[in-house]
């Protein structure tokens, strides 16, 4: 991968807004605090409608409607509010053509998301991490959507003669979408964890190494492929325990239920907050 290619793919993104990038340093902060949080989402009309209407949505199962960003910032906790900036610094960086389906394209990332953010609560591991993760990890693939569409076609035609999409995107630009996804996030000052995991999050397994929330990743984007195709819990449990990420992170049985709790709400979300 020639770097000089990787920054200039980078550096053809618009900028996004100043308040949504003080916001993602601010969520991402250790010392974050939900009062500053909220007084620096109220300066952007957009984000401000997508905090209020997730904290009256069903979602939440809360029956008493709230007016105020700071009211529903406290009741959505760090986690939710923390996608809703990621997600929404996502959406006014990138001008994606009207061809291709957005929608669905949200609806995976946020669906990936939520399994993500299940699969590490069943591992004990970081839920909110794993849930950042899943929201970015389509980084590279919005990037190649907005400064390689023209290449989109030819990439398509590999994928079709059965290449793998990264080796399809690795031929025609030289680069993948995870290893852009990775670049980009460091350029906007997201943990190293992050950035490897979405990196690594194809090949989980890299120099000798295991990346555990890079394998997060991986098996919630089979999961979202695939789960449909199981009806039974010894059915879920017989394919799980044939992929790889599985058996290397050690989930307990009980992660099939964590898995059928969510599914489909990260769909969910995704329509609600468009």
């Amino acid at each position: 991968m020639q770097s000089s290619s990787l920054v200039e793919r980078i550096d053809k993104l618009p900028k996004i807004p100043k308040i949504v990038q003080e916001l993602i340093d601010l969520v991402n902060s250790d010392s974050a605090d939900l009062s500053q949080i909220a007084e620096k989402i109220a300066y952007d009309q957009v984000i401000s409608a997508r905090v209020l209407r997730l904290s009256n949505s069903a979602y939440f199962g809360r029956a008493r409607n709230i007016g105020s960003v700071n009211e529903a910032v406290i009741r959505l906790g760090l986690g939710p509010v923390r996608t809703l900036v990621v997600s929404s610094a996502l959406m006014s960086a990138f001008d994606v053509d009207s061809e291709l389906d957005i929608d669905a394209f949200w609806q995976h990332t946020f669906e990936v998301a939520t399994i993500s953010k299940a699969l590490a609560g069943s591992l004990k591991m970081d839920p909110n991490e794993a849930f950042t993760a899943g929201m970015l990890h389509n980084l590279g693939e919005l990037l190649i959507m907005t400064t390689a569409y023209e290449q989109l076609d030819r990439i398509n035609l590999h994928i079709e003669a059965g290449k793998p999409k990264q080796e399809a995107q690795e031929l025609i630009l030289g680069v993948t979408s995870a290893e852009l996804g990775g670049e980009l996030a460091r350029k906007w000052n997201f943990p190293d964890r992050l950035c490897d995991a979405i990196r690594y999050q194809f090949t989980p397994v890299h120099k000798e190494q295991f990346s555990s929330l890079a394998g997060i990743l991986r098996l919630a984007g089979k999961v979202d492929e695939s789960w449909q195709d199981f009806v039974t819990t010894d059915s879920k449990l017989e394919w799980l325990n044939q992929q790889l990420e599985y058996n290397m992170l050690g989930f307990p049985k009980t992660v099939v239920a964590a898995i059928d709790d969510v599914i489909g709400k990260g769909r969910e979300m995704a329509k609600m907050l468009k």
